[in-house]
């Protein structure tokens, strides 16, 4: 991910104008932002962000003895309609007010901030935020429903799911640097989002329930990009991952085009791919390992079954070449 704000290297005179400049520059709306700290210095904020596409942008911030606003009397200027999903980890509580409902915002707890509302998130002491900021017309919803889920999201059944998804992206981060990655990644999380704010919004618990499976199949397809590289990794590994039995997640699976063991495979593939161009230091033994292949044999076996060559030949072949799977290539089951 990119540093994209360390107040650090700002005098702490103008820290938070600096905080200021980055959040209109991310979200296209103001904010008022304020020292909370008694020492100018103390005002601390490090930001890293990734953009996961055009709608869906993802940051993590570790800073403290900063207050950031939009107040009413800011209203009158509307700016693009966003939507941030905030994870927060404080040592102490900070505070969150958002269309006039405020409460404590603790270690774990998430919120949903409409930006053209008036909202407020004080925290004087050290703290550390995963924030993933929408278009609200990928949710396809309407401010009302937001406004309200935000003030009784806990009692979503998906909320669990939503913070150990926002924690599963803050590890991979990083490792997002292949597009295929990316638009998994934002597929999960804006399904997972869409869940969270729906279920959370109606008042029909069984409904609100239901929610949980709904998002399984998004939460799995990301989860298996993750992890296809880890050798050994299978339905018991992926069921366990996601608090369902093998029964359950195969009966979830039956709807894609491939089965659970090919679509590891085509995974396992397209990894490789990209390893054998990117990396050309690596030998094909290497590759093969670090895309979840036993070993080299088995690794050119599947790749002249999927590709009709070996992994050697199709290398000189496209090394001045983005890789990618071919579409047209035969995919066969193990």
């Amino acid at each position: 991910m990119q540093v994209l704000l360390d107040a650090a290297r700002f005098a702490p005179t103008d820290r938070a104008a600096a905080m200021s400049d980055y959040l209109m520059a991310t979200s296209g709306t103001p904010h008022r932002v304020r020292v909370l700290a008694d020492q100018p210095t103390s005002a601390q904020a490090r930001v890293s962000g990734v953009e996961l596409d055009r709608d869906v942008f993802f940051a993590e911030s570790i800073g403290g003895g900063f207050g950031i606003e939009r107040t009413k009397a800011d209203l009158r200027g509307a700016g693009p309609e966003r939507i941030y999903l905030l994870l927060f980890d404080g040592d102490r509580p900070g505070h969150y007010e958002h269309d006039g409902v405020s409460r404590p915002l603790r270690r774990g707890d998430l919120c949903v901030t409409d930006l053209n509302a008036a909202f407020a998130y004080h925290a004087s002491a050290a703290y550390r935020t995963v924030c993933v900021q929408v278009d609200r017309s990928r949710l396809e919803m309407n401010l009302e429903t937001i406004r309200r889920a935000d003030h009784r999201l806990a009692r979503s059944p998906l909320y669990g799911v939503v913070r150990d998804h926002l924690a599963s992206l803050s590890a991979n981060a990083p490792l997002l640097t292949d597009p295929g990655d990316r638009e998994s990644a934002t597929e999960a999380t804006v399904a997972l989002l869409k869940g969270l704010v729906a279920s959370a919004a109606r008042d029909d618990d069984a409904a609100s329930r239901n929610a949980v499976h709904d998002h399984l199949l998004d939460r799995i397809r990301y989860f298996l990009r993750m992890h296809a590289g880890d050798q050994g990794l299978g339905p018991d590994d992926i069921a366990a991952a996601h608090a369902i039995s093998v029964r359950k997640l195969f009966q979830l699976w039956q709807s894609q085009p491939l089965s659970l063991s090919e679509s590891i495979m085509q995974l396992r593939l397209e990894a490789a791919q990209q390893r054998l161009i990117t990396r050309p230091d690596l030998t094909i033994a290497a590759v093969a390992r670090a895309s979840g292949f036993v070993d080299a044999s088995h690794f050119s076996r599947r790749f002249r079954l999927a590709l009709g060559c070996t992994p050697t030949a199709w290398r000189a072949e496209h090394h001045d070449h983005s890789p990618g799977m071919n579409a047209d290539a035969p995919r066969r089951a193990e």
